[in-house]
């Protein structure tokens, strides 16, 4: 009886680690294909300050492009990171997006004083993919000023993170976006919901995201509101879970 439960015990331990490694491959693949796009028109920009002979701006793009680059790296070898390190490579890619833009992005990042960032952790990248979403399907077709802010708040179970923009909205975007886009919007939108799933397998509380279509007095689109809810037991959480 103790050799089949030992067999059983063993049996069941296998199979944990390569449900294990299946999670961090499939979470490796999420990684790797969420911002292909943000990469080629890092390149894109870098080449056209050195068309155009300047050479201070293309220099100064590409000493951040390649910091944020090596943060990414970096982070993505890691399950949890500190909020700090997410603060950080955020304002790098709104500054690299700013700069690409010519300045029509204006954004602000603005974090509650209770929350103590260098100690919160959560799974990195997990906001800029909201944040890249606001500017490309939000504010990209927008003839207003562009305007972004990302407002870090402490809460009793965690964190909450709103993403908000004045773009066009959801709606008009989608019909914009239609056929032009349709396969990367909808690859985007199942990254995010897969990776979510996993990272919430093993949690007491689940990381959600709720979205908000925002309207003025005249019930027309203005934008899009983002609410990100982290728990404040990832480390625990994931502890057990891996």
């Amino acid at each position: 009886r103790l050799k089949r439960e030992q067999k059983d015990n063993a049996l069941k331990t296998r199979q944990m680690l390569l449900e294990q490694e299946l999670q961090r491959s499939k979470m490796a693949s999420i990684k790797s294909q969420m911002n292909p796009h943000f990469f080629f028109n890092a390149l894109n920009t870098i080449q056209s300050f050195i068309y155009t002979n300047e050479k201070s701006l293309a220099v100064s793009y590409l000493n951040q492009f390649s910091e944020l680059t090596r943060m990414i790296l970096d982070m993505s070898n890691l399950d949890l990171i500190s909020l700090m390190d997410e603060i950080k490579a955020l304002r790098l890619y709104l500054d690299l997006e700013t700069q690409r833009f010519e300045e029509k992005l204006q954004y602000e990042i603005w974090i509650d004083p209770e929350l103590q960032p260098d100690f919160f952790l959560l799974p990195p990248m997990l906001v800029q993919p909201y944040v890249e979403n606001a500017i490309k399907h939000g504010l990209l077709h927008s003839k207003l000023p562009w305007q972004l802010s990302i407002a870090f708040r402490k809460t009793i179970n965690g964190l909450e993170v709103a993403v908000e923009d004045n773009g066009i909205g959801r709606k008009k975007s989608g019909q914009l976006n239609a056929n032009r886009q349709k396969h990367h919007q909808s690859f985007a939108m199942k990254a995010n919901e897969k990776r979510l799933e996993i990272l919430n397998k093993g949690l007491d509380n689940d990381i959600s995201v709720e979205i908000i279509d925002k309207e003025n007095e005249w019930g027309a689109a203005s934008g899009t509101r983002v609410i990100l809810r982290v728990p404040g037991n990832l480390k625990r959480g994931m502890a057990e879970s891996n």
